[in-house]
């Protein structure tokens, strides 16, 4: 892949670096980021060469720690202990970073008030391929092209406004991969129980599932028009289509598992502003 940071000239802290964190991180040293310029504060962050790595805020600091780009990617509910840790060190040149759920842009500036300029990031786990998307909104005096190219290397980048939507594309991108997941092993669990192989079954439905994704993005069409190229009236897709869609079922409940994830992204909030 192109090594579009192979310029970046600042010191990157990461507190937290889990599986989401993680993904970016990687993409980003594969696009050229000097991991002398990173560290992880995590205990349980696997090691990467070149990358210092820290049991504690307070070991970082001990070791000399400085950094203009900061990352959160703990849990929302610890914002408090690091903020409390982290907020003296964080000044007038530092960007803020944020993956976490329910954190708003507000909660952010209250908590690190110094920071040149505070970012939320919403990222989906196929960054770890460069396949994802990730949400932006800023606040502050934000370097807009470093940024754009930080998110670039993960995949697709939509730049928002204001993040008064963020809990929902939470919910929608962030989440989104596990819920294509669950479906995709639904249809192989469905193919299987009507008579194909376990292994057959998931391979057919991982293929039919991404090759229609892909189809889909090629053709520039509406899935309801690529929808009518494949069923024929009285055929066999017709006769699925007809189940899919009885009542509406499918889209309520669909509608019913984002709303569950938008409101415990809200509840997570709560906890990491100490709400009860």
């Amino acid at each position: 892949m192109t090594k579009v940071l192979r310029d970046f000239s600042g010191r990157m802290l990461l507190v937290g670096c889990g599986n989401m964190a993680g993904a970016m991180l990687d993409r980003w040293l594969a696009a050229g980021l000097d991991p002398a310029r990173v560290a992880v504060v995590d205990p349980a962050a696997k090691l990467r060469d070149g990358v210092a790595l820290h049991a504690t805020l307070a070991d970082w600091q001990a070791a000399d720690g400085a950094a203009d780009w900061v990352m959160l990617g703990m849990k929302p509910q610890q914002l408090g202990e690091v903020a409390d840790a982290l907020a003296p060190v964080v000044t007038g040149d530092t960007h803020l970073l944020s993956i976490l759920a329910g954190v708003s842009l507000a909660d952010l500036a209250a908590r690190f008030p110094a920071a040149r300029a505070q970012a939320r990031i919403l990222p989906n786990l196929a960054a770890r391929i460069g396949a994802g998307v990730s949400a932006l909104a800023t606040s502050g005096d934000a370097d807009g092209a470093m940024l754009t190219a930080m998110l670039a290397a993960l995949g697709q980048v939509v730049t928002l406004a204001d993040d008064s939507s963020m809990d929902l594309i939470t919910a929608f991108t962030g989440s989104g991969p596990a819920f294509v997941f669950r479906l995709i092993e639904a249809y192989a669990a469905a193919g299987e129980r009507l008579g194909l192989s376990n292994e057959d079954s998931l391979t057919l439905a991982a293929a039919t599932f991404g090759g229609a994704t892909a189809l889909l993005d090629a053709s520039g069409e509406k899935p309801g028009t690529l929808v009518a190229q494949v069923a024929s009236k009285g055929g066999t897709t017709q006769a699925g289509l007809d189940v899919l869609d009885e009542d509406g079922q499918l889209v309520a409940l669909m509608t019913n598992v984002l709303r569950a994830a938008r409101d415990r992204g809200r509840e997570l909030a709560d906890l990491a502003r100490g709400e009860e």
